[in-house]
């Protein structure tokens, strides 16, 4: 036993030095600086704290939803070739914004228009033929089926003509809608094929956003839903827009339902393939809101700090709704204007008197580090 008395004595030094330290820390040290009585306090009230505190505010709350999606024009086509043909002259410059009905590409259509005046003719010759025969008809000196059959030819030669037309309606290519082309594909003198890519043409005064939700949410969206999109294209911006459609079906193998929403692009910056991170509100209102500093959990239940005008402290419960990036929503339990601590709270008791450090930018409305982000 006498092997362990040097380390009981150690111990007993220890222990003492420690009590020693807590005893001066916690009566000697609070009224060792200067002040006032009122600041040091005493045993009875210990000394005033030093707090940074946010007035509570009104923002926009929303339940989001948030999900990836990718942009598709408003309407796209890829422009080609629908006949044989030599390419006679282009209408158009990579890239460039024409309207509905512009003329893009005109083929070399000298054999057609010959056919069709060919056409033309044989249609005139069938019609003055049919004039003669229903003279004869009138006057009973022709038969009925002489009649029907010049009256066949007509309408042969009439479909003749519309179907020469139609083909060399075919020779000239004219955007079908008001958009943005790409690239040409083509040089003038160059023989084409059926099928054969031109350009592409896309309206991107509007773009469809195309995104998909797990079918657990199906309940909460709707056509009409805000929606708020960021791209790394233009990572400073904030793109927002409206559901237009929610598709029929879920898809059984990811149990997620398709959603197409509608952003405008008048600019024409946004285009499509790009990838947008987006966020589907819902459920949106006004709602009191405090930085997330400002809580003090205390088993099930959240607490925060409210300054009275004699700044003393209050421990208020509250209930909390939904949380954005360092705010949450208050659903119960403060005031419009209510001075919350948001700093300096953790060491604080029910009645504590406190001391404002920020309390000319609180009155100023100057937002502080304290205050949290401003959601809008």
């Amino acid at each position: 036993m006498r092997a362990f008395r040097p380390f009981t004595g150690l111990l007993l030094a220890v222990a003492l030095a420690v009590g020693l330290y807590y005893g001066y820390s916690t009566f000697i040290a609070p009224g060792a600086g200067s002040g006032s009585s009122a600041e040091r306090g005493g045993f009875g009230g210990g000394r005033v704290q030093p707090v940074l505190v946010q007035p509570v505010r009104q923002e926009t709350f929303a339940d989001r939803l948030e999900a990836i999606g990718t942009l598709q024009a408003n309407e796209s086509i890829v422009v080609t070739a629908k006949l044989q043909g030599i390419v006679k002259s282009i209408g158009f410059q990579d890239g460039q914004n024409v309207e509905a009905g512009t003329t893009l590409v005109q083929f070399d259509e000298d054999e057609l228009s010959a056919r069709l005046q060919a056409e033309l003719a044989n249609l005139d010759g069938q019609r003055k033929q049919f004039e003669r025969i229903s003279g004869l008809a009138r006057a009973n000196a022709t038969s009925e089926a002489r009649f029907d059959e010049q009256q066949a030819a007509v309408r042969k030669a009439q479909a003749n003509v519309a179907a020469a037309r139609a083909r060399l309606s075919d020779y000239t290519i004219k955007a079908p809608f008001a958009g943005r082309l790409g690239t040409r594909r083509i040089s003038v003198g160059a023989l084409v094929s059926p099928g054969t890519i031109i350009t592409t043409l896309d309206d991107l005064s509007i773009v469809k956003l195309d995104f998909s939700v797990p079918e657990t949410f199906l309940a909460t969206v709707r056509e009409g839903l805000d929606i708020v999109a960021l791209t790394s294209a233009y990572a400073s911006e904030v793109f927002r827009g409206k559901v237009t459609s929610i598709d029929t079906r879920v898809d059984p193998m990811t149990r997620t339902i398709a959603i197409r929403a509608e952003v405008a692009n008048s600019d024409r910056r946004l285009r499509p393939g790009m990838l947008m991170v987006v966020d589907l509100i819902n459920d949106s209102r006004e709602s009191l809101m405090i930085a997330e500093e400002a809580l003090v959990p205390f088993e099930n239940q959240q607490f925060v700090f409210v300054v009275g005008s004699d700044n003393t402290v209050s421990r208020v419960p509250v209930t909390i709704g939904q949380r954005q990036p360092g705010i949450v929503e208050i659903l119960e339990g403060l005031g419009l204007a209510d001075l919350v601590v948001t700093e300096g709270n953790t060491t604080l008791v029910d009645g504590n008197k406190v001391r404002i450090l920020n309390e000319t930018d609180v009155r100023s409305g100057t937002p502080s580090a304290a205050t949290g982000p401003s959601q809008g």
